[in-house]
């Protein structure tokens, strides 16, 4: 997720994205006079006019972001505690304005504007950490809050940055303008969206309800269709789990799942491409076994997708599937885990762990011992260890979950139920391999 930096650093994206469009248009040399771009308040830029064309960004509204508005709990409970780091998210709405003394500038500098933002509706990861993390040998010789810049999180935040125009009619930007106290300028509003600021400090999470009733079934309907490409409708993880670890097999389901040259295809935000594997030998229209690659450095845990493509003959065209949300669980190893109680001050418990598949850059990782969590510091470089500092905390045996992008390791036992009317299931139970033993 991204700091309380984000801000400032959609801004300074907008700025290099437009000041980069004007060069490579050679927009100076049309206009002969030299051309800037700035993010300050309409009112002062009539200051920096004199030597030259300008071309201003300035935040003039900022709303929620409805999308998420309803996704995470409370941040504290009753009684003040920390329950979850939960996200602020944000549209951000820019008033684009030119501002000349000589004809025609201000219409020819909002036009290349306009274009520009036209011919590049968002920003990837790539463009973002470029853009607010310069060379070392740049950095140097940048002001102090362009420097700060390379700390917005932006480039790891869960969705990228989209950049939509909105047109204002005559009322709206009249309003604007009047309360910037500001003659009018030729402008364009734009919005950009979604920025999600989120802390990381240390939270706690409830251990998972073990029971709740019992049957807990429902009829399945599935109708069929002949034609079309690949329907995955359900996929049947391991041991009844929410979630599957690398080695773990799982069963797509669905419709055309068969044919020649069947594959699937696991997406993740963490992995720079998606990673290819082949079904299982078996494989029928209706079900695919697909083993998840366990080996290092391919697959990483956290929420991702599964696709299956196949074409229904030899020479028929490759067909795509719909994509299916699968979980990977971290996998902790216990042991090898240390933990050291620290005297302090202040007092304080550290957790050193290995953990499979590797933890990726920009991935938020948590650990819990019972209900207290605590966050890994960001990482630079893929890594199979993480290391965490508790609050002081009682000696005892606490059960284990290790969070990586919101999908925690297995921690519950849970039976799956044969056929049969007289099968008696019995309860889930915490997994007593999952446990760790906090030192007096």
């Amino acid at each position: 997720m991204s700091t309380a930096l984000a801000i400032a650093g959609v801004t300074q994206l907008l700025r290099d994205v437009l000041n980069d469009g004007l060069v490579d248009n050679d927009v100076g040399a049309s206009l002969g006079t030299n051309v800037t771009v700035h993010a300050r308040p309409p009112d002062r830029v009539i200051d920096l006019v004199e030597d030259g064309s300008v071309l201003n960004v300035c935040l003039y509204n900022v709303e929620n972001q409805p999308g998420w508005a309803n996704q995470v709990l409370p941040t504290r409970d009753a009684r003040g505690a920390r329950l979850a780091n939960t996200p602020l998210t944000l549209d951000l709405f820019y008033l684009i304005s030119a501002v000349a003394t000589e004809d025609l500038h201000q219409d020819i500098l909002l036009g290349y504007a306009m274009q520009i933002l036209h011919e590049h509706p968002g920003f990837d990861r790539a463009e973002i950490a470029a853009g607010l993390s310069p060379a070392p040998a740049v950095a140097g010789a940048l002001p102090p809050a362009l420097q700060a810049l390379a700390a917005t999180g932006l480039a790891d935040q869960v969705e990228r940055l989209v950049i939509a125009p909105v047109y204002l009619s005559a009322e709206e930007m009249s309003r604007i303008w009047t309360s910037f106290q500001t003659n009018y300028r030729s402008s364009m509003a734009y919005r950009v969206s979604s920025v999600i600021i989120q802390q990381d400090r240390p939270s706690r999470s409830a251990l998972p309800v073990l029971t709740i009733g019992s049957g807990n079934s429902g009829p399945q309907v599935e109708p069929t269709l002949e034609i079309g490409p690949p329907l995955i409708r359900a996929v049947t993880l391991p041991d009844g789990q929410p979630s599957a670890r690398p080695g773990d097999v799982i069963v797509l389901r669905g419709e055309r799942l068969g044919g020649v040259d069947v594959t699937a295809h696991f997406e993740s935000p963490a992995l720079a491409a998606e990673v290819d594997v082949v079904p299982e030998p078996g494989g029928t229209d209706r079900a695919q076994t697909v083993t998840i690659p366990a080996a290092p450095g391919v697959m990483a845990a956290g929420p991702c997708q599964v696709r299956i493509s196949a074409r229904r003959g030899g020479g028929d065209p490759l067909y795509r599937s719909n994509a299916a949300a699968l979980q990977i669980a971290p996998v902790p190893a216990l042991p090898p885990l240390t933990v050291s109680r620290i005297a302090g001050p202040p007092p304080r418990v550290e957790v050193s762990l290995t953990t499979a598949p590797e933890l990726r850059p920009g991935q938020m990782v948590e650990l819990f011992l019972g209900g207290s969590g605590a966050v890994a510091p960001a990482r630079t470089a893929a890594t199979d260890t993480a290391q965490f500092t508790f609050p002081d905390l009682p000696a005892g045996a606490y059960p284990v979950r290790l969070r990586v992008d919101g999908v925690e390791s297995w921690l519950i036992t849970r039976e799956v139920a044969p056929t049969g009317p007289d099968f008696a299931p019995e309860p889930p139970v915490y997994d007593p391999a999952q446990i760790v033993t906090v030192p007096a």
